[in-house]
């Protein structure tokens, strides 16, 4: 199963609907904006493993979110403050431009969906860190394999935000 698909599966519906509820938004739209947000996030991830260190970088952050159960801590994970610091490494200066363009898509305000992306950073860096690096350290071989596979399938199943994805955060693949 594709790592995006692995991810939309594991937020069942209380999760979905608590988050929802939280940030005042419809239970669809936080989906919707759940599963347009996974390209942009994996889009940044592949650019950043695509630089000099970047996939040993990401395979030592993996190593730390290696045993994390984001969804297990609602109130953290819908607090925005892990997945802040993570966003500003995937998406950097392009988070409000990804955020609106996504929103555009969903008729969600990008505020709003900066709002998700936080929750979502996280959630992508446990499901990744589940996979490549099980309950140790990730060899970034694997780690810039897998994100390269994860964001090729994510772009293919929403190619129309993928595109724009792609424009916004500098032709990432």
């Amino acid at each position: 199963m594709a790592l995006a698909d692995d991810i939309l599966s594991g937020i069942d519906t209380d999760t979905l609907d608590n988050i929802a509820q939280q940030l005042g938004i419809e239970p669809g739209k936080v989906q919707e904006v759940l599963k347009d947000s996974l390209p942009a996030l994996l889009g940044g991830l592949d650019k950043n493993v695509q630089s000099g260190d970047g996939a040993a970088s990401l395979a030592s952050a993996l190593g730390d979110h290696a045993e994390a159960q984001p969804l297990g801590d609602l109130g953290a994970l819908i607090s925005g403050v892990a997945g802040s610091g993570i966003l500003e490494k995937v998406l950097g200066g392009s988070t409000p431009d990804v955020s609106q363009a996504i929103g555009d898509k969903s008729g969600v305000s990008g505020i709003d969906v900066e709002k998700i992306l936080k929750i979502a950073a996280p959630i992508v860096m446990a499901f990744l860190a589940s996979r490549v690096a099980g309950s140790g350290k990730a060899d970034a071989g694997a780690v810039k394999a897998e994100v390269e596979k994860a964001n090729s399938t994510a772009k293919s199943d929403a190619p129309d935000l993928g595109s724009i994805l792609g424009s916004l955060l500098g032709g990432a693949k």
